[in-house]
């Protein structure tokens, strides 16, 4: 799948395997881990990638259901996507994405993408201190509803090979 923000920030994602190909046991949580490979882009020009485990066969499932929410304009926005955890706010276990509905303007969406932890190896160093706050780092995507709806056609052919096992 791929975003494109209306001010040039870029976001690539694709499940690219596996991450224990071997592990077949049906429901097992290490079965069903895959392989995200991610091209980021941010307005300002900096770039970097990463080829982490980062989603379960489940949640690239439920991230299909939230981008057809969010092309729909069924998501409420919300100002605080660490704190608010509402539907709005895509959440995985592994928390190295998540994704967030910031304001609905018409057709247009501001969509937040968070990256954290091995999603931003290569990228900015904004994960310091003590307690570093995982949602703190996004990349706003200013994005019309057909292009929601082409992400989300495009995330349902990435995982397609890829089912629950």
């Amino acid at each position: 799948m791929q975003l494109t923000s209306t001010d040039g920030a870029l976001l690539e994602l694709r499940p690219s395997g596996y991450e224990h190909p071997t592990l077949t046991t049906p429901g097992e949580l290490d079965a069903n881990w895959l392989i995200v490979h991610g091209t980021v882009r941010t307005a300002a020009g900096e770039s970097w990638t990463f080829d982490e485990p980062s989603l379960t066969t489940w949640e690239a499932k439920e991230l299909l259901d939230w981008l057809h929410a969010a092309a729909e304009g069924r998501l409420e926005p919300t100002d605080d996507p660490g704190s608010d955890l509402a539907a709005s706010t895509m959440i995985f276990i592994e928390p190295n994405l998540a994704f967030s509905v910031g304001a609905v303007e018409g057709d247009q969406t501001l969509l937040r993408v968070h990256l954290s932890l091995e999603a931003l190896a290569g990228g900015p160093d904004v994960m310091t201190g003590p307690e570093p706050n995982v949602y703190g780092y996004s990349i706003p995507f200013r994005i019309d509803q057909a292009q929601l709806l082409t992400a989300a056609k495009q995330w349902s052919s990435d995982i397609a090979p890829f089912p629950a096992r």
